[in-house]
Parts: structure tokens; sequence; C-alpha cells
């Protein structure tokens, strides 16, 4: 695994991280500012603003009433064609209204697949012992391997591509 505060301080205006809230809700952050103490970003997908504490990798925001603690996972450098089309994919979402949610294309169903399990396949070191209390034991299957897209089922696919929706919580919600 990479060395934490080392990957941290390599984020870039540009760059595409990962970080994960407690209930295990994926986050592909987009770098917007950097500065000496905070990395400025928003989600891709749902484009959240998450001010991360540049040396800790750590966010707290609050989501629809709740106060979450976000945290950066992975910081792997994503293959150019999967980044530029993530990239588009948040400019989209910069300019939607909520209720006009647009269609996702096939290059954009990809880009979300492989991200959901490349992210997880390249960690970085945990940022310590009193942050391991956010684990809920829930992970978005981190794979041995990251499966070529042809070869997943539609609902693995979906599962995969859904993980980038949720919003961050604190925990998993129970639906029993």
């Amino acid at each position: 695994m990479p060395d934490r505060v080392t990957s941290l301080a390599k984020i870039a205006p540009g760059d595409l991280f990962h970080a994960k809230s407690p209930n295990g809700a994926s986050l592909i952050c987009l770098a917007l500012e950097v500065t000496d103490r905070t990395i400025v970003s928003q989600t891709v997908t749902s484009v959240y603003d998450l001010n991360f504490d540049r040396r800790a990798g750590i966010a707290e925001r609050d989501f629809h009433g709740e106060s979450v603690v976000c945290t950066i996972d992975s910081v792997a450098p994503l293959p150019d064609d999967f980044k530029k089309t993530l990239i588009a994919l948040h400019r989209t979402y910069l300019k939607e209204e909520e209720s006009d949610e647009p269609k996702l294309t096939d290059p954009e169903h990809r880009a979300l697949v492989f991200a959901a399990q490349y992210f997880p396949a390249h960690p970085l070191d945990p940022p310590g012992e009193p942050w391991e209390m956010m684990s809920t034991g829930k992970t978005a299957w981190p794979p041995a391997e990251i499966k070529e897209y042809e070869s997943l089922t539609r609902e693995e696919k979906i599962e995969l591509i859904l993980i980038n929706f949720l919003i961050p919580r604190n925990q998993v919600e129970d639906n029993a």
C-alpha cells in the first residue's frame, strides 16, 4: 500500500481520487483546489462539496442533517480514457437540475464500473487507529482482480454503478 501522507501530498487540482463513508458510499472525487492544509473537491456523480484535511485525508460534511466523516482511501490514477469520461460526467452533473438527472452513456457505465473495482483494489494505508471505528464491515466488494466489463452480470454492473450514487451515512441502513 502506498504511504498515506506522501500520496495525499501529491494530489493536485484536476486529479481524481476515491473516498468512502462509513456506510460504504463510493465517492469519486475531483480535486478542484489544493492548499497546504486542504483538498477542496466535489464528488463526480452527486457534486457534493468535500474539503479534506490534506494530511489525514478526512472530511466531515453534513448530509441531510447527519454529520458524516469521509476518508480518502485511494489515489490510484485511473487510465486516461476513464479519467476523461468521469471528469466529463462531473461537468454534466454540474449543469443538471436535481430533478433532471442525465441518463448514463455506455462509456460512463464502463468508467463507473471500472472505478468501483479499481479504487478498492488500489488502497492507501488506512488513516490509523483512531479512525478504525468508521468501518462497518461493509465493503463494495473489493475484488482480488478487476473483472472485464463484458464478463460482469447485469446485476453486478448495476451494483457497481449504484454504489457511486449512495448518499454517505454513518451506518448501513437495515432493510429488515
